[in-house]
């Protein structure tokens, strides 16, 4: 538009002057019909100045425009091209964070989920710009947006879900009625703070009962049975039971702290099953023999493993002395193993009366009883079905349990069969503990009742 303005006024301004110079006075001394000749051509040279002058300026213009025209273009595009890189770098920096992110324009429309949010809401892929009282349905969390909206700030955790509860610290900022959320999931946080409590407290219950006898005994001792052997006999083997009771359990928290920490080393070999059975079942010949249990094996001579042979024996030994312990008068304790394919699965049977089903998911805990009194009668410390679980992922390889009311107990662990295929196997050492330590549910506290449960 500007171009045609000054191409018009250039246009113009040619003309008059076109015309004021060829309409000025001619030489006298040319002869009339020269002049008259002359002026008659004046238009016709004035619009042909005019003309030559219009195409110059709409040449210079145009070349002048193209550039400006190529230069915006150039601009332009740089510009697009920055804006694309921003957006693709905060794209891929909300897709990989593991915080939940949600913006919110002051309308309340939903412009930004980011992919970790829509996993601990459970929200899909399509709720970009729908209204977000209608995606978020907690209460708390509407409520928690309200409160950002009148202060500017607010934060709170929240549960949410319902088939599988997770507690999330949600901070809300607001900004000219828009919201921004972050969700945080603090889950295994707070897990892992439960159990550092109970276990804490089931220690110092453990420690506390024995050590009580103990003082009881001792005090006894220096008072009224000082004098009497039979009495202080008596209160010697109070504190014998307690001291001993007491070195067990120390040393098992001992064994699953190095465990944990991966300070227990192991040296992984090839173990035949059949004289390693034997070996362990003769350990516990004499009090099997005074309680009338049959100990037997059902393995084939080739069945082997590859682990640390001193760990194998700490499993099989925790099992089988919980199956002599436990069994009642009669029963029968079979140890088997059997080669299934780069596996080798290894069994600790019995015929004794059984778990309840309602106590098989928690018996690798650590602390976790069936009978709580008969187990400290019988000397159990709660820590060795948690060694044997344990000590079998530190291998990589599994625990589990299999039991019915009445019809007897089987304990299976399953390891590699061979160097390659432990080798091969995806469970390392490192994360395996690490992992079993916090997807454990935290123990019950040992001090209520007899249903608090054994394993070890």
């Amino acid at each position: 538009m500007k171009l045609f303005f000054v191409s018009i006024t250039v246009t113009f301004f040619v003309i008059l002057v076109a015309v004021g110079y060829l309409s000025r006075d001619t030489d006298p001394l040319l002869p009339s019909y020269a002049v008259e000749r002359f002026h008659s051509h004046v238009p016709f040279a004035a619009g042909l100045l005019a003309l030559l002058a219009s195409g110059v300026v709409a040449f210079v213009g145009g070349t002048w425009m193209e550039r400006e025209r190529t230069s915006f273009k150039g601009e332009l595009t740089r510009t697009m091209t920055v804006l694309r890189g921003e957006r693709d770098v905060l794209t891929r920096i909300l897709d990989g964070m593991q915080e939940g992110v949600l913006l919110v324009d002051s309308s309340g429309i939903i412009l930004r989920v980011n992919p970790a949010l829509r996993r601990m809401l459970l929200i899909g892929h399509d709720v970009t710009g729908k209204l977000a009282s209608e995606v978020v349905s907690q209460k708390e969390l509407r409520s928690l947006f309200e409160r950002a909206r009148q202060d500017a700030l607010a934060s709170e955790e929240v549960m949410v879900g319902e088939l599988s509860p997770r507690r999330l610290f949600v901070r809300v900022t607001a900004r000219d009625g828009a919201l921004l959320a972050v969700f945080v999931d603090v889950t295994d946080v707070r897990r892992l703070e439960t159990l550092r409590r109970d276990f804490v407290a089931n220690v110092s219950h453990e420690l506390r009962t024995p050590v009580t006898s103990v003082l009881s005994a001792a005090e006894t001792l220096r008072g009224s049975a000082a004098n009497n052997p039979i009495a202080s006999a008596k209160f010697i083997g109070i504190i014998e039971r307690n001291a001993g009771r007491l070195e067990r359990l120390i040393e098992d928290l001992l064994d699953l702290s190095r465990i944990e920490s991966q300070k227990y080393n192991l040296t992984c070999e090839d173990v035949t099953m059949r004289p390693f059975a034997n070996t362990v079942l003769a350990m516990f010949k004499e009090r099997a023999e005074l309680k009338r249990l049959s100990l037997t094996t059902d393995i084939d001579p080739s069945v082997s493993t590859w682990a640390d042979r001193r760990a194998l024996e700490q499993i099989f030994v925790n099992l089988v002395d919980n199956a002599v312990k436990y069994c009642p008068e009669g029963a029968t304790v079979t140890l088997r193993a059997k080669s299934e394919g780069d596996t080798c699965a290894m069994m600790v049977e019995d015929t004794g009366l059984g778990i309840e089903e309602k106590h098989i998911p928690r018996l690798f805990e650590r602390f976790y009883r069936v009978d709580t009194g008969r187990s400290r009668e019988l000397g159990g410390t709660g820590l060795g079905l948690s060694i044997v679980k344990h000590l079998a992922e530190a291998m990589a390889g599994e625990a589990t349990v299999q039991s019915a009311v009445g019809k007897g107990t089987k304990f299976i662990v399953m390891l590699p069969a061979t160097e390659q295929a432990a080798t091969s196997h995806s469970i390392e050492t490192s994360g395996t503990l690490a992992a079993a330590t916090s997807a454990s549910e935290p123990p019950p506290p040992v001090s209520g009742g007899g249903e608090a449960s054994e394993a070890g």
